[in-house]
């Protein structure tokens, strides 16, 4: 893909590295010239009211939970909810640090809107290119789940270019409310959608945060990398309709801590 790629960063140097590096403004060509609105026939919706961008916790054999990213929940056509997030948030299957538990909150509340032990199929692996939709993990819920959490996924399984979206940090504003981030729609392929932001942040462990379609109000994608173009952000994400695919093709469900590769 154009530019340079970067995944979005979950260690804490590697964010203040992106960060000094999102101020100099220097890396990478202008972004491409803005597509125009385009026509979309899908009905309008609003945007969720509640905080459907979710931290992302995970739990290693012996250690306490850890903060490492994002998620979200989407409900599937048959009524079942799962949990989505990042594979590069996370290890899974690695002997030497068993991963037990993944867990989803709403920034700055102390109890868990969802707690994971168990797989939804098989998961995906850190992206290296621009193939976004390698980069995913999908998670079983064993106990119901607040439904004002849960996103709907766009029936039309991704955005259209020049189409505003919102994405949902899971981050929150850091004052235990929400943060919705604003975009343009610049390209859509099966591999990837590209959003071009329209302001500066630091993008540190809002990788699994959903972009959502300010025309339907339904989730159109997850974020997985960034690109830093001259004084603009533009990230990459999963579009939703390979995370439903992906979703509804499942046939196993392995407990996360007895998962190996």
């Amino acid at each position: 893909m154009r530019g340079l790629l970067l995944a979005l960063p979950v260690a804490a140097i590697v964010s203040a590295v992106l960060l000094l590096v999102m101020n100099q403004a220097q890396i990478g060509p202008p972004p491409d010239p803005t597509p125009p609105p385009p026509t979309i026939l899908a009905p309008r919706g609003e945007l969720p009211a509640g905080p459907v961008g979710l931290q992302e916790w995970a739990q290693y054999r012996g250690q306490a939970y850890s903060l490492v990213g994002s998620g979200f929940l989407i409900l599937l056509g048959d009524g079942k909810i799962v949990g989505v997030t990042a594979a590069h948030s996370v290890l899974i299957g690695d002997l030497d640090r068993p991963l037990e538990r993944i867990a989803l909150s709403v920034a700055s509340q102390t109890d868990f809107v969802a707690e994971f032990d168990t797989l939804w199929g098989q998961p995906g692996q850190p992206r290296t290119g621009g193939d976004m939709s390698v980069d995913y993990v999908l998670l079983r819920a064993d106990r119901p789940v607040d439904s004002s959490f849960v996103l709907r996924p766009d029936p039309r399984g991704a955005p259209q270019p020049g189409e505003r979206v919102s994405l949902f940090s899971g981050l929150g504003d850091g004052h235990g409310g929400r943060r919705i981030l604003e975009g343009t729609v610049q390209s859509v392929d099966d591999a990837a959608v590209w959003v071009l932001m329209d302001e500066l942040f630091n993008p540190s462990l809002m990788s699994g945060s959903p972009f959502v379609s300010q025309h339907t109000g339904q989730v159109v994608g997850m974020a997985i990398a960034v690109s830093p173009r001259r004084g603009r952000l533009l990230l990459g994400a999963h579009p939703i309709g390979s995370i439903v695919q992906l979703a509804e093709s499942a046939a196993e469900f392995p407990k996360i801590g007895e998962y190996r590769r």
